[in-house]
């Protein structure tokens, strides 16, 4: 079967994440065991699911233009707390456009980027591993900048949380990220350059 050129760029972009050495914000030693903390899923999971749910959020299907803001690759490895990964669980994510506005929750399309998925689902490979590219996350009025995500295992769903961009000035002030206290290093991010836009890691520790 033929793979159109979009297909395919995505494909080898997937393939090279996965195969990528992870950030350093990835999970650390002392962390060994710690379960990601779960957060609140908020107002703006899809009410219906996007035609378009891919692992590149970037790009609709059926248009030509890229999503505006800073390109992201986020990757990581989801495993149980002795470290074992958790193979074809269904890892979800969905944030906010680069103008603040959240897709398929029945905001006016005259107010959304019309080439930004909203939302994105990958199943894990046999060594728990994911991959995505999207935006840095921006903030809206009372958020921090951050990325909702969720892992499913058999259709039900092990973990709702929402990653953090480590360093962001914004997090000491979202009442969310202060109430996690020390937690909050396991759903932090350290954003690196990546050359064409940046990439960051999140390994999530179910319980």
């Amino acid at each position: 079967m033929s793979h159109s050129p979009q297909r395919r760029r995505l494909l080898s972009w997937i393939g090279a994440a996965s195969l990528a050495p992870l950030a350093p914000a990835a999970l650390r030693a002392d962390d060994a065991g710690e379960a990601t903390p779960p957060l609140t899923e908020g107002p703006f999971y899809p009410r219906l699911m996007p035609d378009d749910a891919d692992a590149d959020l970037t790009r609709v299907r059926g248009r030509a233009g890229v999503a505006a803001g800073q390109p992201l690759q986020v990757s990581g490895r989801v495993v149980d707390r002795r470290g074992r990964p958790l193979a074809g669980a269904r890892m979800e994510i969905w944030q906010c456009d680069a103008r603040g506005h959240y897709h398929h929750v029945g905001e006016p399309d005259r107010l959304l980027d019309a080439n930004f998925q909203g939302f994105g689902a990958v199943v894990t490979d046999g060594d728990g591993r994911y991959a995505f590219r999207t935006i840095r996350p921006v903030p809206y009025p009372g958020r921090t900048p951050h990325i909702h995500f969720a892992v499913l295992e058999g259709g039900r769903r092990r973990l709702t949380s929402q990653m953090f961009v480590e360093g962001e000035p914004r997090n000491e002030r979202d009442g969310l990220y202060r109430r996690l206290g020390p937690d909050a290093r396991r759903v932090t991010m350290r954003l690196e350059d990546a050359g064409e836009g940046l990439r960051g890691a999140l390994d999530i520790v179910l319980a």
